[in-house]
């Protein structure tokens, strides 16, 4: 097992530790070797990134099947040659059988979830030493494109609630300073710019919709920011186009933008070179299929993402439905070298917002999807419900035979934006789809917005 995954269950008491204590024991931390931290599969997903070919890609493929149909009980008495003839799955049908998409003969099971922004949630396992260490390496690889290196300062402006509700905390843990989104306002701006400068980042990691607000606000500050951005990462949510003008006009950076999912399937990310989202094979395989299933190869065709994973033995996806839609870019060979299928524009990644009682509004990124609660392993399916600022109705279907602590979910959910929402949450047997049967996660009626 890595360093890493054996202290990932002490992540939450490490975070509410006081802060002199934390900085001591994160810079110790940050100083191991990242092989020491991370395991042997870091080196080894570096090697094959730098060593990649068609061959290698086709025996990853055939290694997923193998243990599919070996291991996992769904596809038990099943014969399936090549990874076409395997059906299309999704969260639902994962969910009726759970157990069955599970190999019982690995034991090094990490559970996780993802709040899943078609309104479903979902329930998984990663698996130990191997997950998270590769994360760690794509990421170290990918963002390096565009200059990083592994220490660099990076600013985080995403969804994470810093404990003891504070606006900003360095993070020795990563070198990087984080910033509460969820509390930035035109009255704090100017000391949140003027931390910024003293800590001077060379890369930010942050939401879209976080960004553009941070912008905004640095915009009508009267402290000047005074950072030079080297990159800017921007991962978790739609990037639109003027988004990607102002961002890149205020900071004068290359941007990162990727296409990933919390299962850890496939990645798609652009490149320094194009904003075509580049489907690096070493990491996963990807489909496109159209309504009756049939594989998409032209480009300019929107169809549905289906993942086949490549690094989980616990628990292999093979043809997994991301409820994602894309279209492929015409280019196939880029100037940095990349040669493949790339993705034009994703579908169905939505920058929806809740208001909270000052009017600011929270991604539902940062809201719901980024935080992974634990209660999200016992819902089925949530709806948000927003008539008015500062209050939110949540309707939730609960899994068969549980049970919700209902004061302490909506605590969690009232703290995550620092008490600036009042939430009510309702269980009930269903909730309403649309005529075409689709669920509704946001439904908002505010007006004057």
């Amino acid at each position: 097992m890595s360093i890493e995954d054996a202290l990932y269950p002490f992540l939450k008491f490490y975070k509410n530790l006081p802060y002199p204590i934390k900085f001591l024991l994160g810079h110790l931390y940050r100083t191991l070797p990242i092989s020491f931290k991370y395991g042997s599969f870091y080196n080894s997903y570096m090697s094959r990134i730098k060593y990649f070919n068609t061959e290698e890609g086709k025996a990853l493929q055939n290694r997923q099947i193998e243990s599919a149909l070996k291991n996992l009980s769904f596809y038990k008495n099943r014969n399936f040659s090549n990874l076409i003839e395997f059906p299309i799955v999704n969260k639902q049908i994962i969910n009726a059988d759970f157990q069955g998409f599970v190999n019982h003969n690995n034991r090094n099971k990490i559970k996780t979830n993802t709040g899943g922004s078609s309104g479903n949630p979902f329930e998984f396992y990663l698996e130990k030493s191997v997950s998270r260490s590769k994360e760690k390496a794509h990421f170290d690889w990918y963002w390096g494109m565009f200059g990083y290196k592994p220490g660099d300062k990076v600013l985080i402006i995403r969804g994470e609630s810093l404990a003891g509700k504070k606006l900003f905390e360095y993070q020795t843990l990563d070198n990087k300073l984080a910033l509460s989104c969820y509390l930035l306002n035109n009255r704090n701006i100017d000391k949140v710019v003027s931390h910024i400068n003293e800590f001077k980042p060379r890369f930010i990691h942050a939401y879209p919709s976080a960004l553009k607000n941070f912008i905004n606000l640095v915009n009508d500050s009267s402290v000047s920011l005074k950072v030079d951005i080297l990159g800017v990462f921007l991962g978790s949510e739609t990037l639109l186009e003027d988004d990607r003008e102002l961002i890149n006009s205020y900071f004068k950076a290359k941007i990162a933008h990727w296409y990933g999912q919390s299962e850890r399937l496939i990645f798609a990310g652009n490149c320094p070179d194009s904003n075509d989202l580049h489907i690096f094979p070493f990491y996963g395989y990807t489909e496109l299929v159209d309504d009756n299933d049939s594989v998409i190869r032209d480009s300019g065709i929107k169809g549905r993402i289906i993942a086949t994973g490549f690094d989980n033995d616990v628990m292999p996806f093979i043809r997994y439905d991301t409820g994602d839609e894309a279209e492929y870019s015409e280019n196939t060979n880029c100037k940095c070298g990349f040669k493949g299928k790339s993705f034009k524009v994703i579908h169905g990644r939505k920058q929806d917002y809740v208001y909270l009682k000052d009017g600011s509004k929270v991604s539902l990124t940062a809201f719901i999807f980024g935080q992974h609660f634990e209660e999200f392993s016992i819902i089925s399916e949530i709806q948000l419900r927003q008539q008015e600022r500062g209050f939110l109705n949540i309707v939730i279907v609960l899994k068969e035979k549980n049970s919700l602590n209902i004061k302490g979910f909506i605590q969690k959910l009232e703290t995550s934006v620092q008490g600036e929402i009042v939430i009510s949450l309702e269980v009930v047997k269903s909730i309403p789809k649309t005529l075409r049967g689709k669920h509704v996660f946001l439904i908002q009626n505010i007006k004057d917005l």
